[in-house]
């Protein structure tokens, strides 16, 4: 006998309501939980992220590590190295860093270089430098040994190369080249110069220091007018050589202070510039004091009496002040550098010596770590050396450089810089290939940095 089986509709009904509930339930669950995890996913990248920063641009490494980078740029200029309208430029440059973590032999260098192709009725041309530090510590004394080679077509003017537009302002490294934007600026003049020094420290006591130096300099113009269709002038080639001897006394964590005494001799070969240039000397000595306000903020001043004197007949030695004061800052995301400098140079080869008053500034920050911004600018006054029969000028000499860097993915950026060169003089004097005018250079590339590479033991 066969049983029949009756289906209720209203107990289907809810047992397919409760069905659909569960499962919605359980949806609803689901739907909770993806928020949570991916809260959790980006937690967990953040440590991977600080671990490998972002770049923004070439930087200087850390005791340890090698750093590069390769930039590809376009610059757009006028009235560059003094030529009409508006030129155009296409620029490969690259940057490299390395810095020891010996304890007893640190050695660092510091490489910059490219190759900038400009349109007609401007030259191309190469640049580079390279600077090489090398410390050796044996017992109670302390030896450095340096030396820095640049090739560049002009005076070095901004950023770690010293070309403008090429993307690498807001790298400090003032032994490369020197790019403090306080020399006076010339033409389209080839140069190659070479500085190298030794120096020793050794200390007396726990908190005082004897110390001395010796550097030798040296900057020769290349006519390579041969070759480029703009002629490039020869300019004054000078040969320097400088020593100091120095004490040093800290005070406490805090204070520091030291005496110098230096000498430096320039001679100038103008046989080939078709101008005879005198040499001249300089005695200096000097007082310093040191005063570190925090852990971020440093502040430095030193002055003295500076004598002068030009190797021409007749001439007596000069005295004038020497000052050199600065203050810096140096924190986690941002620095910044004031400086105000008095003191005879060689000229920079448009004229055989002079002494500059000059004023600098530069700043970077980084902004929620993928944007970079530097500023550098500096004023510069300079006159000629006294000495008998010479004579007068004075050059006002104003450099100012802006760059934006804006990181694209972890290891490629983009940026875009601005420059600016002014130069005006008054009076006379036996320049070469000096700039007059105002010049501006607009830049904008990208830049390929990766992570840093960690060589020997951490």
């Amino acid at each position: 006998m066969m049983k029949t089986f009756q289906i209720d509709p209203q107990s289907a009904c809810r047992r397919a309501a409760r069905q659909i509930l569960a499962v919605a339930c359980q949806i609803k669950e689901v739907l909770l939980l993806l928020p949570l995890l991916a809260i959790s996913s980006v937690a967990q990248a953040v440590p991977a992220a600080t671990a490998s920063p972002i770049s923004t641009g070439f930087t200087l490494p850390t005791s340890g590590t090698l750093q590069y980078a390769v930039s590809a740029s376009e610059s757009l200029s006028s009235n560059y190295f003094g030529n009409t309208g508006v030129n155009s430029s296409t620029n490969i440059s690259g940057d490299l860093a390395f810095i020891t973590n010996s304890q007893f032999y640190p050695f660092s260098t510091v490489f910059s270089g490219g190759r900038a192709w400009s349109s007609s009725g401007q030259a191309s041309y190469d640049f580079f430098n390279l600077a090489l530090t090398q410390g050796i510590h044996a017992k109670r004394w302390v030896f450095g040994l340096s030396d820095s080679v640049n090739y560049l077509p002009g005076t070095a003017s901004t950023g770690l190369s010293g070309v403008p537009g090429v993307g690498d302002l807001g790298v400090n490294s003032t032994p490369v080249s020197g790019n403090t934007g306080q020399g006076v600026l010339s033409g389209y003049s080839t140069r190659i110069s070479n500085s190298s020094g030794l120096s020793i420290e050794r200390p007396i006591t726990g908190k005082t220091a004897i110390n001395a130096s010796g550097t030798y300099s040296m900057t020769r113009f290349l006519n390579n007018s041969s070759n480029t269709t703009t002629p490039s002038s020869p300019g004054l080639d000078s040969d320097s050589e400088s020593g100091s001897l120095g004490l040093s006394h800290r005070i406490d964590a805090r204070n520091t202070f030291s005496g110098n005494f230096a000498y430096s001799h320039n001679s100038f070969t103008g046989a080939s510039a078709g101008i005879a240039t005198p040499g001249f000397s300089s005695e200096t000595a000097s007082l310093q004091y040191s005063y570190q306000w925090t852990r971020k903020l440093g502040l430095s001043a030193s002055a003295g009496p500076q004598w002068n004197n030009t190797n021409t007949p007749g001439s007596t030695s000069a005295m004038s002040l020497f000052a050199n004061l600065s203050a810096s800052y140096s924190g986690k995301f941002s620095q910044a550098t004031l400086a105000f400098t008095r003191s005879s140079n060689s000229g920079s080869g448009v004229v055989g010596g002079a002494t500059s008053n000059s004023v600098s500034f530069s700043t970077s920050r980084i902004f929620d770590r993928v944007w970079f911004c530097a500023l550098t600018s500096a004023y510069t006054q300079s006159s000629q050396v006294p000495s008998a029969g010479s004579l007068s000028f004075s050059f006002h000499t104003t450099v100012a450089g802006v760059q934006v860097s804006r990181a694209i993915v972890r290891n490629l950026s983009a940026y875009a810089s601005y420059t600016l060169q002014n130069q005006s003089n008054q009076g006379t004097a036996a320049a070469v290939d000096l700039f007059s005018g105002l010049s501006n250079v607009a830049g904008f590339g990208l830049t390929y940095s990766p992570a840093a590479i960690h060589l020997g033991h951490s």
